[in-house]
């Protein structure tokens, strides 16, 4: 870093002065997309100009990853800056407590116009969905209470502000009623891509940056993107931008050795039915989903530039978690921890920044919340797991990276087993029973992993496992959990994850009841120490 320069980096953000502007913050985050369908990670059929031109402006983290796979759970961590298990969050839709401390509720506390463009499920919006024990009704509209401006965009094609809108309502009927039920259905939306969610949350991105932002504070703005998750469908012409011919496949793995929970997936998203040529039908229209919200940053950005907002604000893209597009032989999300549906895009674009324009650093979503507090010069509030990305970025000698992640999944219960199954989808396209990731079953039977740059261990309640030397198997075919010569990673990783859970029980409360300590004897003798 250059100390000369005049920047946002020029300074720490905690040492700043009340003379200097606090950055515009813009999260923008995709829903289901792993970090392997960019090309800034490789893929060779999938081009998003506008995030390689944010990464051009940043850096981008080749090793970030959520911190549950699934949409609420990884949603309200990243929100919070805490792991799912301090937050009792257990399965999909299950929202943040009203009694957390939120990012945008300590933002606007300091300050922010805060606002969010899209996708929620993470904050409640009513006292309805308040299941806490001595939850107050009052406090349940966390939505409302934490933003100043909402619109909100569900999957498919309904966004606030539209939904009366006939060609949207077309796009989204269809959208439903084609592509909703069955596990790889997916098709060609024949609406105009104007009448489509994503191009609609774009324009009302773009309307908040005109006409609703306040031109005396500072924004944080949450742009949530429903896509690329299901429905699997798009308009032309980004249903046909991708041949399947050229989409990039995973290598076909027998499930030998592979937990039973991963058999079940396989045959409930009846994968056992479906070709490879099927597959890269689902894997290109996917693609085209991800290009279409390409191309709506790129507007966005532009709207940035020309408003001259550019030069202070910061930019963070990412998912909440990936979808396995027919790696190990499943479709979406499920209750185990593959790259493929944990990996994440993770790009910070920070004016000034001069640094790496990659990085190898492990990072975990739950280190979005510090790192955006201290761009703002906000403090950090208690009970944040999270550790801030801005020492690295300002070049600090003292920033060392995390030397693993970690990451939970499921319920209390017992997991299914493949004796279990008396109805299931015959084919991909069966409407009968939905999607299995939906079912409640599916999330029963609680693990967590833990990921080194070499090795990854999952351990599951049931006793089953998983272990995989990630340096000569990176797509995770050949489960060593039980292989005597990996016996010392095994224990190695365990003690890791074990002390890990000691470490991040939840320091909330805070202890203001014990008032004798070390510190109140130096204070009262008058004794100097570190």
């Amino acid at each position: 870093m250059t100390a000369s320069r005049s920047s946002l980096l020029s300074v720490s953000y905690s040492e700043r002065g009340n003379d200097m502007k606090q950055p515009n913050l813009l999260l923008i985050q995709t829903d289901q997309q792993t970090a392997e369908t960019l090309s800034l990670h490789g893929n060779p059929a999938l081009r998003t100009p506008a995030l390689e031109k944010l990464a051009q402006r940043g850096v981008v983290f080749e090793q970030a990853f959520c911190n549950y796979p699934a949409c609420s759970p990884s949603r309200s961590s990243m929100m919070t800056g805490r792991y799912c298990s301090t937050l009792n969050l257990h399965a999909n839709h299950m929202l943040i407590n009203p009694a957390e401390t939120s990012l945008p509720q300590v933002l606007k506390e300091h300050g922010y116009q805060t606002a969010l463009i899209g996708k929620n499920h993470a904050f409640m919006t009513d006292e309805k969905q308040s299941y806490y024990p001595g939850g107050t009704p009052e406090l349940s509209s966390t939505l409302h209470n934490v933003f100043d401006y909402v619109r909100l965009g569900d999957h498919g094609h309904m966004v606030d502000g539209y939904r009366d809108d006939p060609g949207a309502k077309a796009a989204h009927a269809w959208a439903v009623e084609n592509c909703w039920n069955s596990p790889l259905g997916h098709g060609v939306n024949p609406a105009p891509l104007e009448k489509c969610g994503t191009y609609l949350l774009g324009e009302t991105m773009v309307d908040y940056l005109e006409r609703v932002r306040s031109g005396d504070k500072p924004f944080f703005t949450w742009l949530s993107f429903p896509d690329p998750h299901t429905p699997y469908q798009v308009p032309e012409p980004y249903a046909s931008m991708i041949d399947p011919a050229d989409v990039p496949m995973p290598p076909v793995d027998t499930l030998d050795g592979k937990p039973e929970r991963v058999k079940v997936a396989h045959l409930m998203d009846a994968m056992d039915t479906a070709d490879e040529a099927l597959i890269r039908k689902v894997r290109a229209i996917h693609y085209g989903m991800i290009r279409f919200i390409d191309d709506t940053l790129e507007k966005i950005f532009a709207k940035l530039d020309e408003l001259g907002l550019s030069d202070n604000t910061v930019i963070m893209f990412t998912s909440d978690h990936g979808d396995s597009m027919g790696a190990h032989g499943i479709i979406q999300k499920h209750n185990f921890f593959y790259d493929s549906f944990t990996h994440v895009p993770f790009i910070m674009s920070v004016p000034g920044y001069d640094g790496p324009r990659r990085t190898p650093h492990p990072v975990e979503l739950v280190d979005v919340m510090p790192t955006l507090l201290e761009f703002a010069g906000v403090p950090v509030p208690p009970g944040c797991q999270g550790r801030s990305l801005v020492p690295f970025l300002l070049g600090d000698p003292a920033y060392a990276p995390r030397p693993f992640i970690v990451m939970e999944s499921g319920e209390h219960g017992e997991s299914p087993r493949e004796s279990d199954i008396v109805l299931r989808p015959e084919h991909p396209f069966d409407e009968r029973y939905f999607v299995w990731c939906a079912y409640r079953d599916a999330w029963l039977g609680k693990g967590k992993a833990i990921r080194t740059g070499e090795w990854k261990l999952c351990v599951y309640a049931n006793g089953e496992g998983e272990l995989y030397d990630l340096r000569q198997d990176p797509h995770e075919l050949h489960n060593r959990i039980d292989d005597p010569a990996c016996a010392q990673v095994r224990i190695e990783l365990e003690r890791k994850l074990m002390r890990w859970m000691m470490e991040k029980e939840d320091p909330l409360p805070l202890n203001t009841t014990v008032k004798v300590s070390m510190q109140s004897m130096k204070e009262k003798y008058g004794v100097a120490g570190q």
